[in-house]
């Protein structure tokens, strides 16, 4: 489901699709994304956070990594002949959360995570077949959660540069175009995750070098792009 934040932002960008008229090379994007990742460090720490909560309490539902992530798109383009320039914000998020019980009392320990990628990405289009390239920074963000709290607690937060290729199926009328694109992305920095580790298992000795992540992931987004479309 949609969170109140993302709804309100997909209202005031179709707000902008009606009442914008753009310029034959300009238009306005918005659109939704799905972004798909494994990350093995997450996974070792997200292990260790179970094995440790089973030996000392009844784990009904263990914590998963938040693997599956969604969120919008939203951006400007501006196209000349088969080349276009595109400047771009992406979020998407994606939440996690275990269940069990200690001497008796009911616990939910939820983290969430957030990345906002934006930057710049050039393209080219050959009819409904296009590639491209994006360079930007991305923000990874996580929250917890925990049992007997109504506020949520972020303990980390780092920005990097990262990368993604691209290709882009285009569909286009006169006055708007869906695009379908398929994407890998990835870091070209690293994130230190020893917050993540202090909040999830500060007694767990965990080796520095395994707190380092350089994350990848795949996705993809579909995206409506406002005002006159090149013939």
């Amino acid at each position: 489901m949609l969170k109140p934040t993302n709804t309100r932002i997909y209202i005031i960008a179709v707000i902008l699709l009606i009442g914008l008229s753009l310029s034959a090379q300009l238009n306005i994007k918005v659109g939704y994304e799905y972004n798909r990742s494994n990350d093995a460090v997450l996974a070792n720490l997200i292990s260790k956070y179970n094995a440790e909560r089973k030996s000392i309490s009844e784990l009904e539902a263990p914590l998963n990594q938040a693997k599956n992530k969604s969120g919008v798109a939203l951006g400007l383009r501006y196209r000349f002949y088969t080349a276009a320039i595109e400047m771009f914000a992406h979020r998407y998020t994606g939440d996690s959360e275990a269940i069990g019980n200690e001497n008796g009392v009911n616990f939910t320990d939820k983290i969430s995570t957030s990345n906002l990628y934006y930057g710049l990405a050039l393209e080219n289009q050959f009819g409904i077949f296009g590639f491209g390239a994006s360079l930007g920074y991305e923000t990874l963000k996580f929250k917890s959660k925990i049992s007997g709290s109504n506020r949520t607690r972020e303990f980390l937060d780092q920005k990097e540069l990262a990368s993604r290729l691209y290709l882009n199926f285009e569909f286009a009328s006169d006055k708007i175009a869906l695009s379908i694109k398929p994407y890998y992305h990835f870091s070209l920095g690293e994130y230190d995750l020893v917050p993540f580790k202090g909040e999830l298992i500060p007694n767990v000795d965990v080796n520095t070098a395994d707190l380092v992540v350089k994350p990848t992931s795949w996705g993809i987004t579909l995206i409506l792009y406002n005002g006159a479309q090149p013939n």
